[in-house]
């Protein structure tokens, strides 16, 4: 066990007995007692976060400073919402190009954490963020998994995700704290005994997991032979299919929610599949504002988030389409896609699972996995400025196959682009499997 797994399992061990105001920030409490209040009161709340969100930036963010020309007054008095548009709709790629530009100045990095994604499309983007902001998240999570009983410190919790991952030549399971870590690259017949043997004794309430696992596992296991008694399946991360969904619902026998969110934390939304019905997303407007920009017959999903001052993303456009109505609510949501890779031993890798390290968006601008043949992959990149480096192109290799090189053989190539799919968007994961 490393250093970085001993500390978990303490850190997880010892939570549920600390009070929960040592552990969150104050405006953690505060948001979910505004979730918990009546719906004027929260409009009130989101116009009052709205006003301050853009009055700040347009004071202490550098490039809204330059882009946007608003007096004191204006931004003290004028309706937030009007506000708003004279703010220009926002790409991932300007973020990137600027990064310092979009931090308050008055925010020192030392004090925050920086965190980075590819995404679903393989474009890296990098963020500051600060625990109060993380805490804030955590509080929508909980006031809307609490309808179910849930609770991250105490519940017992079945999790299968990207933090749960193993190696190839690990076992699929470990306990920290109050989660049963299931790896998504073990889910095949061969660990079916030790999956089934430690469910049974964990016994968990929840599955927190990305939709493909959870069904995976729906099919894999038999719960009513377990004796399994869950109170919800928590999915997130991955577009759910329909088909994932009633498999989910009908062999775990519990609600079911799908949760839509951004890395950039400039949307939230939920929905919920309950006795074989499926309703449509709920767009959360205490988290943010959401608007749709339209253009080539689609609505593409805009947010602004109400509480990141510390680098706030205003009319951030996230590159996925779904009609929002004025209720909130929407029918789909189009852009992501699940995609996988098939390794070695013929093991099925959800290909969000193929994460990049943070330094490595210092240099590269795009990366996408292509796969031809079963357990072989190669991870085209983009230079960010210029060729890369052959000390750049190691660093990026080297990090791969120490994650991946169990699983599958790795190879590297650079490329000048990476095209857009047939939907507007680059995908993160091309298959050719069988077509070589």
């Amino acid at each position: 066990m490393g250093y970085q797994d001993r500390l978990l399992r303490c850190y997880y061990a010892s939570r549920a007995w600390v009070p929960a105001r040592c552990l969150y920030h104050p405006d953690y409490f505060r948001v979910r007692k505004l979730l918990a209040a009546d719906p004027q009161r929260r409009r009130a709340a989101a116009e009052q976060r709205l006003r301050h969100v853009l009055a700040s930036a347009a004071a202490h963010v550098p490039f809204y400073r330059r882009s946007v020309r608003l007096s004191a007054a204006e931004l003290a008095h004028e309706p937030p919402c009007e506000l708003l548009q004279r703010f220009p709709f926002l790409e991932k790629a300007q973020v990137m190009a600027c990064q310092h530009d979009f931090l308050d100045e008055r925010a020192s990095t030392r004090r925050l954490h920086y965190a980075t994604s590819g995404g679903s499309s393989g474009q890296g983007i990098g963020l500051w963020r600060s625990k109060r902001l993380a805490d804030i998240e955590k509080a929508f999570f909980a006031h809307e998994w609490g309808q179910f009983g849930f609770s991250a410190d105490k519940a017992r919790i079945l999790r299968i995700g990207a933090d749960a991952r193993r190696l190839a030549h690990q076992g699929p399971v470990r306990v920290v704290g109050n989660r049963l870590m299931l790896s998504p690259y073990h889910l095949t017949p061969r660990h079916r005994g030790d999956i089934v043997a430690a469910i049974a004794r964990f016994r968990p309430r929840y599955i927190h997991a990305y939709p493909s696992s959870a069904a995976a596992l729906a099919e894999m296991i038999d719960p009513a032979a377990l004796d399994l008694r869950l109170r919800a399946v928590l999915l997130a991360s991955e577009p759910a299919t329909r088909q994932q969904l009633a498999t989910i619902g009908a062999r775990f026998a519990c609600p079911v929610s799908v949760c839509y969110g951004l890395t950039e934390r400039t949307s939230l939304a939920f929905a919920g599949h309950r006795d074989g019905v499926t309703g449509p997303y709920r767009f959360e407007p205490l988290y943010a504002l959401h608007e749709n920009r339209r253009g080539c017959e689609r609505s593409e999903i805009v947010g602004t988030s109400l509480w990141n001052d510390v680098m706030p993303l205003i009319r951030y456009c996230s590159d996925d389409f779904g009609a929002i109505g004025a209720d909130g609510l929407c029918a789909s949501i189009d852009g992501r896609r699940q995609e996988f890779l098939v390794a070695r031993d013929g093991t099925s890798i959800p290909g969000l699972s193929i994460v990049i390290d943070e330094a490595t968006w210092d240099f590269v601008r795009l990366y996408q996995v292509r796969q031809r043949v079963a357990g072989a992959i190669t991870l085209c990149v983009v230079a960010r400025y210029r060729r890369l480096s052959e000390q750049q192109k190691h660093f990026v290799l080297d990090a791969q196959l120490r994650r991946w090189g169990g699983w599958f053989d790795i190879a590297i190539e650079e490329a000048d682009d990476i095209p857009l799919a047939p939907n507007g968007k680059r995908q993160l994961v091309v298959s050719q499997l069988g077509s070589a």
